[in-house]
Order: structure tokens, then C-alpha cells, then sequence
């Protein structure tokens, strides 16, 4: 099924393939005004269903992610800030056992990788990255690796250091159903990560770290 790009002021509309699912067009690709899409503006509901999608160009504005994280981010001379994905955190995710948080190939908002970081992965090789955790400490030495299944399914995957993040709770408060984000950037052409817990305890432990190093 084709998926509607959503740019800042304009929609691209795709055809519907899908059997049983309603066409927004009868006609392949075109390029349509946003002011005349008043039928689209519940987009919530468009989105729920599959229908609407926004652009990785519209999803990845850096002036989204938490000024204190984008500080941080700039004091390691960051850049290149990708929002890679938004998910309630599942009890595999923080299983000691497991020791891995994962990106599911459905949930991947950009395109974060480079091309050569892409034959890395499906070559079965790691890519070591540093990640800013919720309390904005800097932890390094995490993996991303790509983890195949049937059917052409995958997901990607941080592990190594990923089970000393979840266990500084005080810090991160990461638990079962968080609402998180992982955002790409790159230093020196590095990737590394940043996580952020949108819930309140994530908030209070960042407040706590600022003030502790005013």
C-alpha cells in the first residue's frame, strides 16, 4: 500500500493499492495544495489507519528535541539531529536477559544510516555508538546491530551497555509503557544516540542533573 508523504505545506498523495481500502485519488501520484485538503484534516485518524504519513523531512526537526538535550548534543559537537523513533517501552526492553532495546523496521521515522553503515549491519557486523541517556549522561560503548526475521522482517537493536542504562531507574526512569524517543546524530561523522523519557520522572532527573552541574 502507498502511504500519503505530508510536507510542511503541501501533501503528495499516492494511490491506494490496497483491496478495501478507500482511495484518497484515482490518479498514480500528484501534487495537491494543503489549503484544499480540508477533507484530511482530521489527520490523526488518517494516520491510525495507515493512510498518512509524515515525510522523515518533516519528522526530523532538530528544534523538536528537548532544548536540554540539544545543549548536550551541541557540547559534544553534535549534529545532524533525526528523530528515529518514538515507542512505549515493552517488558523486553528492559528484561536483564534480553539486554537490548529495539527498533522495529515498522517504527523507523528516517533513514539515520549511512550506506555504509547499512552493508555494516547486514553483514552480520556491529556498529559501536555512544548514547546521552535520559539524565544526560553520556554513556559509550553501546551496539546497534540488526537482528533478522522470517518473512523479511528485522529489527534493529542497541545492546552491550544498553542494561546499565535501564538499571540507573533513579536516573532514567525507564519502566514498562514509558513513552521514549531515540533520536540519531553524528560527531565527526559518528553515529550516536539520544534517549529521551517524556515522562516526568525522565524530566525531574534531567533537572536534577542541570542543577547539579550549574
Amino acid at each position: 500500500m502507498s502511504v500519503i508523504y505530508c510536507e510542511v505545506d503541501k501533501f503528495y498523495v499516492s494511490k491506494l493499492s490496497s483491496p478495501g481500502r478507500r482511495s484518497l485519488t484515482g490518479m498514480g501520484e500528484m501534487e495537491v495544495d494543503w489549503s484544499s485538503l480540508h477533507v484530511l484534516a482530521n489527520t490523526s485518524e488518517l494516520v491510525s489507519e495507515g493512510l498518512l504519513s509524515l515525510s522523515p523531512a518533516s519528522q526530523t526537526r532538530p528544534s523538536e528535541l528537548p532544548r536540554i538535550f540539544w545543549d548536550k548534543m551541541l557540547e559534544m559537537r553534535g549534529r545532524d539531529a533525526m528523530l528515529v523513533l518514538e515507542k512505549r517501552l515493552r517488558a523486553t526492553d528492559l528484561d536483564p536477559n534480553q539486554g537490548r532495546l529495539s527498533i522495529p523496521k515498522l517504527q523507523i521515522r528516517a533513514n539515520f544510516l549511512s550506506s555504509e553503515e547499512i552493508r555494516t549491519l547486514d553483514n552480520k557486523e556491529v556498529i559501536t555508538v555512544s548514547l546521552i541517556e535520559p539524565c544526560l549522561e553520556v554513556r559509550h560503548g553501546l551496539q546497534l546491530k540488526k537482528w533478522n526475521y522470517q518473512g523479511g522482517a528485522f529489527s534493529y537493536v542497541l545492546t552491550k551497555q544498553w542494561n546499565a542504562v535501564v538499571r540507573r531507574f533513579e536516573r532514567n526512569g525507564l519502566e514498562e509503557s514509558s513513552l521514549v524517543q531515540l533520536w540519531s546524530f553524528r560527531v565527526d561523522g559518528d553515529l550516536c544516540f539520544c534517549l529521551v523519557n517524556l515522562g516526568a520522572t525522565s524530566a525531574a532527573a534531567a533537572a536534577e542533573h542541570m542543577a547539579t552541574h550549574e
